[in-house]
């Protein structure tokens, strides 16, 4: 009677686990998707200055153009993108930032520094990385892209350059440098032969796609 009992029971157990698991439903969603950088600036990753004298004034041109497969004909999801510009120091390099300006959207070069009207300096050092240059950027279908132009003041010397003596108007456009590198300075170069490798990253960040979903 025992062995009846033990065999019903285990029965029992069986059945009601079958029960519980006939009970509920498994069913996958197979979730898929591709993902690509909105916008294209891969080309135009370096920008090499070479080699600078103090108070020259350069302008280079930096293309932000949309990526392929946002301004492809096919994607009219999103129609437009809202991106601003951030400086951080570039390892290995001297900062640079303090004499770099920007200006985005001009169709033609600035001449000197102030004709950026949308300018931004910084500090000899780096405050706390990235630093928002307030500049700011869109681009919508059907225009593909835009510019942003960076201009560089090339830094003097403490104990090369003389206010008294120095030339006006300057290729900048200012009564003086932008930038005074002191002796005291990390970036104040150990031998005036050699020089100094200044540098800075400009860094491009998306903001917003547009419209929204």
């Amino acid at each position: 009677m025992r062995k009846v009992l033990l065999v019903l029971v285990a029965l029992m157990v069986v059945l009601s686990g079958v029960a519980m698991v006939s009970a509920y439903e498994a069913h996958i969603v197979n979730v898929k998707v591709h993902v690509e950088n909105a916008l294209d600036i891969e080309q135009y990753k370096v920008l090499n200055f070479g080699t600078v004298f103090p108070e020259e004034w350069l302008v280079r041109l930096i293309p932000v153009r949309m990526s392929t497969s946002f301004c492809n004909v096919n994607q009219q999801r999103m129609t437009g993108i809202d991106f601003r510009f951030y400086l951080e120091e570039k390892p290995g390099y001297g900062w640079l930032g303090d004499a770099i300006y920007l200006q985005w959207g001009s169709a033609t070069k600035p001449a000197g520094a102030s004709a950026m009207i949308n300018n931004w300096t910084a500090q000899s050092t780096p405050p706390t990385l990235p630093i928002d240059t307030g500049i700011t950027g869109s681009i919508q279908k059907p225009i593909l892209g835009g510019n942003l132009w960076v201009g560089l003041d090339v830094p003097v010397f403490e104990g090369y350059y003389n206010l008294a003596t120095d030339v006006n108007p300057k290729p900048s456009g200012l009564e003086g440098p932008t930038v005074i590198i002191g002796t005291g300075e990390d970036r104040y170069p150990a031998s005036m032969d050699d020089g100094v490798d200044l540098g800075v990253d400009i860094k491009v960040q998306v903001t917003r796609l547009f419209p929204p979903t």
